[in-house]
């Protein structure tokens, strides 16, 4: 018993020392109500990269928000980014999953937090600007 104890321990530490490491910007999500979905940067890029660099976009213009956003940039750094449901959602799981697409797009080192009451964010708020 004590060797798996052990080994969930490791685990648990190793994963989490990777995460810290491996985000480059971090936004936490959540469901207003009322057709809206609202993200907020919590963590901007320390290096941001034009998203029409990605191969994703396949060179296809995109508005200067979009660049923000998906940037990570410092602009955004604590602002509310808006983005409007065309009604009330049904399953929170795809809500979840646009979100994520939305401010992250398809690259591995942006980390979106979907949550669903205002502890769980200022929880989230307090524990990302307490990372050094």
């Amino acid at each position: 018993m004590r060797p798996l104890a052990i080994l969930l321990f490791g685990m648990l530490f190793t994963s989490g020392v990777h995460a810290q490491s491996i985000y480059d910007r971090d936004w936490a999500c959540w469901y207003q109500g009322a057709g809206k979905l609202n993200c907020l940067l919590l963590k901007a890029s320390t290096s941001p990269q034009d998203p029409t660099l990605d191969p994703a976009t396949r060179g296809r213009p995109l508005p200067g928000d979009v660049h923000l956003i998906l940037a990570g940039s410092e602009a955004l750094q604590s602002s509310l980014v808006e983005i409007p449901l065309m009604n009330d959602p049904e399953d929170m799981l795809l809500v979840e999953q646009l979100a994520r697409v939305s401010v992250c797009g398809d690259t591995s080192d942006c980390r979106m937090t979907f949550v669903s009451t205002e502890q769980e964010l200022a929880l989230l708020q307090e524990s990302i600007t307490s990372q050094p």
